[in-house]
């Protein structure tokens, strides 16, 4: 048997499948930056006192970055300098930054207001795939979190059934569109489990760009389409901790599967289904009729395309939360890996070969052509 390792929350577990059921297994390999390269580029950020900087992940990558800015802030004697941190990211990048670093959550609703408090503002973000702007970064987190009539307008107008990720659609274009009057340098960082592999720094828009050409030149992979596959994301803790950070693993993944076919995704879940529209659904507050009118919700999204796709595909989810709510979102529910692949071979056959995608939150997985 060949010694597949899929990551489960905080552990890895071991996938026991055979070789003649394996069809293939993907997983990323990136090519990370010298600790002399990536100081070089941090020596090149524009430091200042009484300086902000705003960090939109809560990746390693994030943390090592915002490190990096603040030793050179003071190494030139500069100490006013303030971090900014998304509530969600707060944790997972606390538990990653030095311990006499202190960060703030954010509680503002405007980021212009809270900018001009500042000499300068150093925006820390990377890059990925999403589901619903074709990639994320530091445009589309601004976006998604500072400005949610703006974000209600455009989900509705899109409408899309289906997720996009690695496509540049409307929302990603109105998402540049509107990051190119922040007044901010930007470093847009492409990583894995593995360190960075490329620091961009510019403008927000300029910085994304760079940052997106070189992940989409290391991170697609296409595969003969299969019958069903057993996905999970890297050992970032960030996509492991809920079902909502989870599910862009699925969308970089199922278009790898032929409809009709099934996909198991490993989500341990441990802080939950992740709030927002996947909290209210599954909890019976959002109906689906709502979803065409109401107000956008973080992970609006993701009830779209559950509906949409359960209807095409078979999903099932390996995961602590409860099962009434997993089923109420529309996934088949299995105890254990192994549970669902005796499952998924006893369904489809013995001689069934499955597709294994071992970091599907930084892989784009397309089937060939």
């Amino acid at each position: 048997m060949p010694e597949i390792w899929l990551r489960y929350g905080t552990t890895d577990v071991a996938l026991d499948i055979r070789f003649e059921n394996l069809a293939s297994q993907i997983s990323a390999s990136f090519a990370v930056m010298s600790d002399e390269e990536r100081v070089a580029v941090l020596g090149s950020v524009p430091v200042s006192d009484n300086m902000l900087v705003l960090v939109l992940s809560s990746s390693k990558a994030a943390a090592l970055t915002v490190d990096g800015i603040v030793n050179a802030a003071q190494g030139k004697g500069l100490t006013g300098i303030t971090v900014d941190v998304l509530p969600a990211f707060a944790g997972p990048l606390r538990a990653n930054l030095s311990s006499e670093i202190s960060i703030n959550r954010v509680d503002y609703q405007s980021l212009e207001e809270r900018l001009k408090k500042f000499q300068s503002t150093v925006i820390v973000s990377q890059v990925a795939y999403d589901p619903l702007f074709g990639f994320a970064g530091a445009p589309t987190t601004i976006l998604r979190n500072f400005f949610t009539g703006k974000m209600t307008e455009m989900f509705r107008t899109k409408r899309a059934g289906k997720p996009e990720p690695g496509v540049e659609n409307e929302m990603f274009r109105a998402a540049i569109s509107f990051s190119e009057g922040i007044a901010a340098t930007s470093i847009e960082l492409v990583a894995s489990r593995s360190g960075i592999a490329g620091m961009y720094v510019g403008s927000v828009d300029k910085a994304f760009a760079k940052a997106l050409s070189h992940l989409r030149s290391i991170s697609v992979t296409e595969t003969d389409a299969a019958k069903s596959a057993i996905i999970s994301a890297s050992s970032e803790s960030g996509p492991q901790l809920t079902l909502a950070s989870s599910l862009n693993s699925l969308w970089n993944s199922i278009h790898a599967v032929r409809e009709g076919g099934s996909i198991v995704l490993l989500s341990e879940g441990r802080e939950g289904l992740g709030g927002g529209a996947l909290q209210m659904f599954a909890e019976g507050r959002l109906k689906t009729e709502q979803l065409a009118h109401t107000e956008y919700i973080s992970g609006l999204e993701h009830i779209v395309y559950l509906q949409e796709l359960a209807q095409k595909y078979e999903l099932g989810v390996v995961s602590t939360l409860p099962h009434y709510y997993l089923k109420k979102l529309g996934f088949l529910t299995f105890a254990s890996v192994k549970d669902a692949l005796d499952k998924l071979l006893a369904k489809q056959g013995k001689s069934h070969k499955l597709l294994v995608i071992s970091d599907a939150d930084i892989s784009l997985v397309r089937a060939r052509s």
